[in-house]
């Protein structure tokens, strides 16, 4: 097994769980099952262990457990309309060489629609001959996030590895980034990680 992940850093407080049968805590019992997945590594179980959709205070969290796994990745919701949190998250990844994933980056069906709507994202398409599904994979790569784009539709995926056949410019960048702070960025959903 290449990579598994801890998907959350909390259950609904409504659901009845292992750690709370025991009464531990949230975070007593990500630390536990951060050492389990520890051990496991260890053994030879898996080569990499992450995490997906954590607070920067839960990654600190797993890093000051002694002797466990590093954090390999971490995987959550990161597209140019994130709020300032996500972005936060981000770079502290980026700053402690923890591998980013980003799901989301064609933000589902619905978000998909409105970002057809966005003019910078249509001008940039055109300009590439791309789509704009294309040039918002093309941007995540250039990043330095890793993309999940999925699909069942040939085209689609041939669409989706094409991605590496062409580069955005420093200006296209910018301008993409400039998105967040659009009018369009309030209309975009985003899961904001638990506390």
């Amino acid at each position: 097994i290449d990579l598994v992940l801890m998907h959350f850093p909390t259950t609904m407080p409504f659901m009845r769980t292992e750690c709370s049968k025991r009464g531990l805590s949230r975070s007593e019992c990500r630390a536990e099952t951060w050492e389990a997945l520890s051990e496991l590594r260890q053994d030879g179980v898996m080569r990499n262990v992450g995490v997906s959709n954590f607070a920067i205070h839960h990654l600190e969290e797993i890093q000051n457990i002694k002797n466990v796994a590093p954090i390999a990745v971490h995987q959550f919701q990161y597209n140019p309309w994130v709020p300032d949190f996500a972005v936060e998250i981000f770079e502290y990844c980026q700053t402690n060489n923890i591998a980013v994933t980003a799901y989301g980056s064609l933000m589902g069906v619905m978000q998909h629609s409105k970002a057809q709507t966005v003019q910078t994202l249509n001008d940039l398409a055109t300009k590439h001959n791309k789509s704009i599904a294309q040039i918002m994979l093309r941007w995540a790569l250039q990043i330095n996030a890793a993309v999940i784009p999925g699909t069942g539709n040939p085209k689609h995926m041939r669409e989706n590895l094409d991605v590496y056949a062409f580069e955005l410019s420093d200006q296209d960048m910018m301008d993409i980034d400039k998105l967040k702070s659009d009018a369009s960025a309030k209309g975009f959903f985003y899961l904001k990680p638990p506390e």
